[in-house]
């Protein structure tokens, strides 16, 4: 007997592995989008429906509770990544409310919802009016760089055919790590001294919500709330310039700047940011101080809060 082939049913349940997350721009909030879909990279999910109930307080001689009625249903959860050159820029744009010109982005009044798809085992499941209403970047030491986007979205429902006509692979950029791809941090224009050793930037659409009717379980719409930008810095401690700058109350910009293996480059920015909460403490024995500052991203003059400055490999001469 020859034992070539491969082993059917060892499976015992659907596996992550084969599963791939989709998105496409709605022209109509909640209305699924068609034609093609941007594939993406994920590191992990947590999307789930949540069901709301009321049961009346009716007066019985059973000793039970009333039924239940359905009153709402929300859908949320967390798309989570790599970093990656390229891979989350649309995320980007649409959590800052702008579009992405000349290589930057700025926070702005657009409105972006999406349909995100995911396929799993046979089947994709398909939520519409997925609005992005936090994104989350961390550069920690021991790490690579990390993102997370936070979605509310209309509704969520199971099909067995593929939504998509056609496909845009993902990019394939390298993941930033922070070793060779952290460029480092600017404050107010200055290299402070110091290894850094966390920088976390959150990107928050402050008052965001979905509304409700009667009618229909699933959301009527969204209210966009407005950029609330904020973030945090870990640095060995071995001047008092940061806070020195904190117990003026100095504003002006922060900027953090990644480049990743091939030359691609990202400067994330904190257009008119101040340093507050300031912890530098003495712990322990036989340990370097670290300083924890919070930081706060307010309007420039003009407006303006946070801005992504893309800077791509020049392509070779010629090419």
């Amino acid at each position: 007997m020859a034992y070539t082939g491969a082993t059917a049913g060892y499976q015992a349940a659907a596996q992550a592995n084969d599963t791939a997350i989709s998105y496409a721009m709605e022209p109509t909030y909640g209305v699924p989008a068609t034609g093609n879909y941007q594939r993406t990279r994920f590191t992990g999910e947590n999307f789930k429906p949540t069901d709301t109930t009321q049961r009346p307080d009716e007066i019985n001689a059973d000793i039970e509770a009333a039924q239940a009625v359905l009153t709402q249903r929300s859908v949320a959860g967390t798309l989570s990544g790599a970093l990656s050159y390229g891979t989350y820029d649309d995320m980007f744009a649409a959590v800052l409310g702008g579009d992405w010109n000349d290589n930057a982005v700025q926070n702005g009044a657009v409105v972006k919802t999406w349909t995100l798809i995911e396929k799993i085992n046979a089947g994709w499941l398909i939520r519409p009016g997925s609005f992005c209403t936090r994104a989350q970047l961390t550069f920690a030491q021991g790490n690579f760089a990390s993102v997370a986007f936070d979605f509310s979205c209309k509704d969520q429902t199971e099909a067995q055919a593929d939504p998509a006509t056609t496909y845009t692979d993902a990019p394939t950029g390298v993941v930033f790590d922070t070793v060779d791809n952290f460029v480092g941090i600017t404050v107010g224009g200055q290299t402070p001294d110091g290894c850094v050793k966390q920088v976390q930037i959150t990107l928050d659409r402050d008052g965001s919500g979905s509304d409700y009717g009667m009618g229909h379980a699933d959301a009527c719409g969204i209210r966009p709330g407005q950029i609330l930008a904020s973030g945090s810095l870990q640095i060995f401690f071995k001047t008092w310039d940061l806070y020195q700058r904190w117990a003026a109350g100095t504003q002006g910009p922060i900027v953090i700047t990644v480049k990743d293996a091939t030359g691609n480059e990202y400067g994330f920015g904190f257009l008119n940011a101040t340093l507050r909460n300031p912890v530098i403490n003495a712990g322990s024995k036989n340990t370097s101080i670290v300083a924890t500052f919070d930081i706060e991203g307010n309007p420039q003059a003009g407006g303006g809060t946070f801005a992504i400055q893309r800077m791509p490999v020049a392509p070779p001469a010629g090419g």
